[in-house]
């Protein structure tokens, strides 16, 4: 049989310390597989195998876990490598580099400092060099530098090694990778002021390597109330001096207290960071909890295998350890693994012995209860869902009754979900004013169908597979479109179905256009405009042509119902027309823009009568002569300051504006020419062109008379 019972594992293995080689502390790794067995028809031909281990979790948080452990120090308090303070009083030890990665409340300690009233620190201070010794408050504290400025408190108490020659303050890395140990200790230093020194502390703190547990051993802590108030405390807090971690009844304020023989530890909270396996002798995974039950033919050597990731560092270990089970029963009988199902198959169930043992009876169970007689025949059993439960089966041999071998196995069928439809791609439209936030549980009902909400759990995850699921009803778009998958489980997690959908955010601010006004040139009353030429750059306002479809309506209704759009050419009548845009996003066609509109004016052009030629007397009569055209300026404007006028030599250079002349001008044709006037509105651009006729008359010229004029006197 193979099965999987959980058990609570023994987080720590203390091992007595017996010399100076020193062995593992009990926060080091390490696997042990229990003792070989030797089983037999009592045992029914299984048998369960523990393995124990140390358990480490994730060092990322800040908080831990105090609890008080078994005193039995694994290391001793005097005769460590270095040695420090011997004669000096409120001090703190020289800077020191820890030789391995300790992660302490999330963050990477490289250094420390030993201070000599019973504390280490890792937020070193090379410039620090005096260790405080009066306080009166609790832990955490951040303020009365006697606390603040240490992490690590054994306890911390006022003790003065300046008056004693035995009293020893020190510290050693020992142990190898990957169970490495910081050990800082306080050998029977005395306690200050002269009416207390004859009391004599002994304390240690442990600090291991991988799994970064802290502890703390206690021998002797008296108390001297006559100095300090007694004050003393035991604990651990962050380099900010925000957050501590103190045994219960080990505060300040729970002074003056006396103790020995006490010890506790500190333990990060956190994910494990372990794998534990069993391997059978092929190395294939057979369990991955710490007890299993195996049922071997013959002698079968297990392995359970631990690996650890150091997640302060990344480093990863594995350790192994083998037990020997060796079956001395005539047969086995293995029904298989347990079983857990999200499919409704039925499944046969074989007893048959191993080796093959002919006349053994069969009888079934299912949870404890038989399902009829023992029989010969009945080496299977068929199993139909949904009706999980614990079967079992004894197998006996008639030749000795005494050899009874049975075995049991867990079948658990489970609801299988199915997306009943695919769930619908939803859309949001941008338009400059909404957030993009999705309800994603609108595709409940799609893909759950006819089944049972209550029977399941939903999950959505985003495209890199992170939970969502807390925002479901409320989850804001990153970017413009994501790929979501919906998840259906049983409420066990074990069977379940996904599908994915697309979430779009999609955009369509239509660009503002300014109103617009143009010439009915030829005075017909109406005029044709390319609305699409003449205003989508405008719409667009540098987006995509390709992304979007532009409409222009004559009403907003019209706009907003996507009907009636305008025809190209467009026909515009005067005085105006209001021209209502609808954008819309070429991939989600409910995402459109109707808030945007614009006046076309239709003008006409200046109604200006033909003016009356400008006349010169030619002064040498050679039919020529220099005419200022803007003398017929108010002639063509009728003194209207909207109008303006320029002059050309030809109709179509006024047509287009082109080639201005004057206003000073010598005709071309002697005696009579003309000239082309463009009058044109300021506010409109709409002009008119007529013709100014130029006349150049002869001067007569007058003669000298022969004689005086005479006249007879009758």
């Amino acid at each position: 049989m193979k099965k999987f019972y959980p058990t609570f594992l023994l987080i720590f293995c203390a091992l007595l310390l017996v010399n100076n080689s020193y062995g593992q502390g009990p926060g080091s790794l390490f696997v042990d597989a229990g003792p070989d067995q030797v089983i037999d028809c009592a045992t029914g031909g299984c048998t369960d195998i523990t393995a124990t281990f140390l358990q480490t979790f994730d060092t990322s948080g800040l908080n831990y876990n105090v609890n008080s452990i078994t005193y039995n120090p694994p290391f001793p308090f005097n005769g460590l490598a270095n040695s420090l303070n011997p004669n000096i009083d409120d001090a703190w030890s020289p800077v020191d580099n820890l030789p391995f990665d300790f992660c302490f409340f999330g963050d990477l300690e490289t250094e420390f400092q030993v201070g000599s009233n019973g504390v280490i620190r890792f937020d070193v201070d090379p410039t620090d060099t005096t260790n405080g010794w009066s306080f009166s408050e609790n832990l955490p504290n951040n303020t009365n530098p006697t606390l603040g400025e240490a992490n690590v408190f054994t306890p911390c108490h006022d003790i003065d090694p300046s008056v004693s020659t035995t009293e020893e303050i020190g510290y050693e890395v020992l142990g190898t990778f990957p169970n490495r140990v910081l050990v800082v200790s306080y050998y029977e230093v005395p306690l200050f002021s002269g009416a207390c020194n004859s009391l004599l502390a002994t304390h240690m703190a442990v600090f291991y390597e991988f799994s970064n547990v802290i502890e703390i051993y206690i021998q002797d802590k008296p108390t001297c109330t006559t100095w300090n108030s007694g004050n003393a405390t035991v604990g651990i807090q962050n380099d900010a001096g925000t957050t501590a971690f103190v045994p219960p009844g080990r505060n300040t304020s729970d002074s003056p207290w006396t103790t020995n023989n006490e010890a506790w530890s500190f333990s990060p909270i956190g994910p494990p960071t372990y794998v534990f396996e069993w391997l059978d002798s092929t190395g294939a995974v057979i369990g991955t909890t710490p007890t299993i039950n195996v049922c071997p033919t013959g002698t079968e050597t297990y392995t359970a295998r631990v690996t650890w990731t150091n997640t302060c560092n990344g480093e990863v270990v594995t350790l192994t350890d083998d037990v020997v089970v060796t079956q001395n029963a005539p047969f086995t009988v293995d029904l298989g693994p347990d079983i857990d199902t999200c499919d409704n198959s039925p499944i046969v169930l074989d007893a048959s012995p191993t080796p093959s043992t002919p006349g053994v009876t069969y009888e079934w169970f299912i949870n404890g209860i038989s399902q009829g007689p023992p029989s010969t025949t009945q080496n299977t059993f068929l199993v139909t869902a949904p009706n999980s439960a614990l079967y079992g089966v004894e197998v006996i041999d008639p030749t000795d009754p005494t050899c009874i071998v049975n075995d049991e196995i867990n079948i658990n069928f489970y609801l299988q979900p199915y997306i009943d439809s695919p769930p619908n791609d939803l859309f949001i439209c941008d338009d400059g004013t909404n957030p993009g936030i999705f309800d994603l549980t609108v595709n409940e009902p799609v893909v759950l169908g006819p089944q049972n909400p209550a029977d399941f759990n939903i999950f959505y995850f985003n495209g890199t597979g992170v939970d969502i699921t807390a925002m479901a009803g409320a989850y804001p778009i990153v970017g413009s479109n994501e790929i979501i998958t919906i998840r259906l489980e049983d409420l066990t997690g074990t069977c379940f179905a996904e599908a994915t959908f697309e979430i779009t955010f999609s955009q369509a601010i239509a660009g503002t256009v300014a109103d617009y006004g143009f010439c009915d040139q030829d005075n017909s009353g109406d005029e044709d405009i390319d609305l699409p030429f003449t205003f989508n750059a405008s719409v667009l306002n540098g987006q995509s042509p390709s992304n979007f479809t532009i409409t222009y309506h004559i009403s907003q209704a019209d706009a907003d119902a996507d009907i009636n759009p305008l025809p190209t050419p467009y026909t515009v009548l005067p005085p105006s027309v209001q021209i209502f845009i609808r954008f819309e996003n070429n991939t989600d066609p409910t995402c459109f823009d109707t808030t945007q509109n614009f006046t076309i004016f239709l003008y006409s052009p200046p109604n200006v009568p033909p003016p009356p030629p400008l006349i010169l007397c030619d002064d040498d009569n050679d039919g020529f002569m220099e005419f200022d055209l803007s003398m017929a300026d108010d002639d063509l404007t009728g003194g209207d300051p909207d109008l303006v006028v320029t002059y050309h030599g030809t109709m179509l250079d006024a047509e287009n504006g082109i080639l201005p002349i004057g206003p000073l001008y010598t005709n071309d044709n002697p005696w009579n020419d003309n000239v082309w006037a463009r009058i044109e509105s300021l506010s409109s651009s709409c002009y008119s062109v007529v013709e100014l006729l130029l006349e150049v008359r002869f001067s007569p010229v007058a003669t000298e008379p022969s004689g005086p004029l005479r006249l007879c006197d009758d």
